[in-house]
């Protein structure tokens, strides 16, 4: 099914043991509220950086197709103003809060989510690519355990109905 306003989305998810050196002091991030409306495929998301002024507000529904592998998958974004957003956090929903990072590793621009709450001590890094052929060339970036793109529970739609004890189970997987 095509989707007039949908983009495709190509990205490689790593798991992380620790925040990377250059990034442990880093006052460089944005904290990321993700609000996952109960019942829906839609995520309300809040970006705020580190001095805590609001620098984005969207909603977004992201899928995967039956035609799709765990490496792509369909996103709309619509951005809202404020009273939208503060409309729509009314609604229930289940929250993941992260602070996000970027860090460059060579010739590649990494994102690292760095999660609080019940997932504390959970450490994703991400790439994205504009095609399947270059985004399967990135090596394995030496900061990073081992790769989850694969693994559904390292979503963010898995991860938010985690409790701090069955991510710590995840972790020590």
């Amino acid at each position: 099914m095509s989707h007039k306003y949908a983009q495709f989305e190509l990205e490689r998810r790593w798991l992380l043991d620790t925040l990377p050196g250059s990034l442990q002091n880093s006052q460089d991030y944005q904290v990321i509220e993700d609000r996952y409306i109960t019942g829906t495929p839609l995520r309300l998301r809040r970006m705020t950086n580190a001095s805590g002024q609001v620098t984005a507000r969207k909603l977004t529904q992201k899928y995967q197709a039956d035609d799709q592998t765990a490496y792509a998958t369909t996103i709309t974004n619509f951005y809202l103003d404020e009273a939208s957003y503060a409309l729509l956090e009314t609604l229930p929903a289940q929250i993941l809060v992260k602070k996000r990072y970027k860090l460059v590793d060579g010739r590649f621009q990494f994102s690292i989510d760095q999660f609080s709450g019940p997932l504390a001590g959970l450490i994703l890094a991400e790439i994205e690519q504009p095609d399947l052929a270059s985004l399967m060339t990135i090596p394995q970036p030496a900061f990073a355990l081992r790769e989850v793109t694969e693994d559904s529970r390292f979503t963010g739609g898995a991860l938010v109905q985690l409790t701090a004890a069955q991510c710590h189970q995840l972790l020590s997987v």
